[in-house]
């Protein structure tokens, strides 16, 4: 088998092969209306990956990754131009900044380590939907290889920006929550994702960190579950966020300690220092 050396945009077989039993034909319909409508989009797409060889590989082995072109991609608001914009500037941020690493990210995810007892946090290249953006924060329980929770984000001009958090939604999943907001000193797992996206930021030097609005947030069928339901505007708004076009997080967390209750403190110390020492561990592991 050889490898293709340029890309073009996929036809809608090979995202949607033929399967037994399974009536696809209005995805196929969808997709290829959306693919006419952006044909002057899809012509800039093929362009702009074949000035980058990577960006190829990664395409024609990811045919998914394609379609936000004519889609949509981490703002319902989005017009056909900002998303094209938006696409091409995320394919290449991330690369960019993070030229030290002896492994890329699209190949393997990059390792943080285990930030509490039994759960690893990793950064790669997502292998959900990527309407939701290309980059993404997971938190894997290791004894049972079991995706936990994640965060993607995305380059929104001079800012970094969350579309998505994530939690589980599997048998004992609730437990887990709860063992896991214990094991970091009251933090619960959606918030720890949230802190420790704030100190990504700031170390790949950005000052600016946004969460989409709930309104505006891209619904992909990872998310939506009737056992579970992400209240954006509450994550945000409860993890500091003013809300403008955006919400707007602050980097820093609040750690004065006058106003926590005297018996509490000590729990509070230790989650400070946990989330210090999880930025230790991104910015070694970066290189940056």
């Amino acid at each position: 088998m050889t490898t293709k050396t340029t890309y073009q945009w996929p036809q809608s077989k090979d995202i949607y092969p033929y399967r037994p039993g399974r009536f696809d034909a209005p995805k196929h319909w969808r997709y290829n209306l959306r693919s006419f409508l952006n044909r002057g989009s899809i012509r800039r797409f093929e362009q702009f990956i074949n000035q980058h060889p990577f960006l190829v590989d990664i395409f024609n082995t990811h045919l998914d990754y394609s379609y936000p072109v004519a889609c949509r991609f981490l703002d319902k608001r989005f017009n056909a131009s900002q998303r094209f914009n938006a696409i091409c500037d995320n394919l290449l941020f991330l690369p960019e900044k993070l030229t030290a690493l002896s492994t890329p990210l699209w190949e393997k995810p990059l390792s943080f380590g285990e930030v509490i007892p039994d759960f690893e946090m990793t950064l790669s290249m997502t292998t959900h939907q990527p309407m939701e953006g290309y980059w993404v924060l997971e938190l894997w329980h290791k004894p049972r290889n079991e995706l936990v929770y994640l965060l993607t984000f995305a380059k929104l001009g001079d800012a970094l920006l969350i579309a998505v958090v994530q939690g589980p939604n599997f048998e004992g999943s609730k437990e887990m929550v709860k063992q896991l907001t214990k094991s970091c000193h009251g933090l619960r797992p959606a918030y720890l994702m949230v802190e420790t996206m704030k100190s990504l930021t700031k170390i790949l030097g950005y000052d600016k960190l946004l969460g989409i609005p709930q309104k505006y947030q891209n619904k992909s069928r990872f998310i939506q579950s009737k056992q579970y339901t992400v209240d954006y505007d509450a994550i945000f708004g409860e993890s500091g966020g003013e809300l403008k076009d955006y919400w707007e997080l602050p980097l820093e967390m609040d750690r004065n300690l006058d106003d926590i209750p005297s018996k509490k403190r000590s729990m509070y110390r230790k989650r400070y220092a946990m989330l210090d020492e999880i930025t230790l561990t991104i910015k070694d592991t970066l290189k940056l």
